[in-house]
């Protein structure tokens, strides 16, 4: 079990490498993908992400793998948990730590326990119950924190897409030739 989870970043990142089409657009759909992974929308983060991704004209699949990669059970705590400190340096003392654990813990369990359309319902119901000025904490922290690594996973991305397409078209000249 521990050895597939170990394996599942690598099968994401040979997913994203396997991505065809214009560098651009690969790059900007992964920076995309990394911002909403970002920002704490567990429930809803795919819900948005497909439409947005139209919307802007960015590589849907690349921001879909991008996101699952951040935004995941395995970086779901620590990520909110980041977020919370980051969005309550900016807007302190709005909600304590015990108590979005508390309601965080209780999310995890109904996504792990119930189908996705009920559990997505349900999660959101669970989350009225933090209130604006916590969801506020955790939006400010997540933009915080969201706009900067988007802006490093396009410029890492636009760097790699560009090296892989330029492979395949070596590769591809090499082929035409024989």
């Amino acid at each position: 079990m521990f050895r597939k989870l170990l394996r599942l970043p690598r099968y994401y990142l040979l997913r994203i490498k396997r991505l065809k089409g214009d560098p651009e657009y690969l790059a900007r759909g992964l920076a995309f993908g990394v911002f909403m992974g970002v920002l704490p929308l567990a429930p809803v983060q795919t819900i948005i992400l497909v439409p947005l991704t139209v919307l802007l004209r960015v590589s849907t699949l690349a921001a879909f793998i991008a996101s699952v990669l951040v935004s995941n059970p395995l970086t779901f705590m620590p990520q909110y948990y980041l977020t919370w400190k980051v969005g309550n340096a900016v807007l302190p003392d709005r909600i304590s730590w015990e108590r979005l654990n508390e309601i965080l813990t209780e999310v995890t369990a109904i996504l792990e326990r119930e189908e996705l359309l009920n559990g997505i319902v349900l999660s959101l119901k669970t989350l009225s119950r933090l209130g604006m000025e916590t969801l506020s904490v955790l939006l400010v922290g997540g933009l915080i924190i969201a706009v900067p690594a988007g802006i490093a996973a396009y410029c890492s991305a636009r760097r790699f897409f560009g090296a892989v397409h330029e492979r395949r078209l070596r590769r591809q000249r090499l082929d035409s030739r024989n």
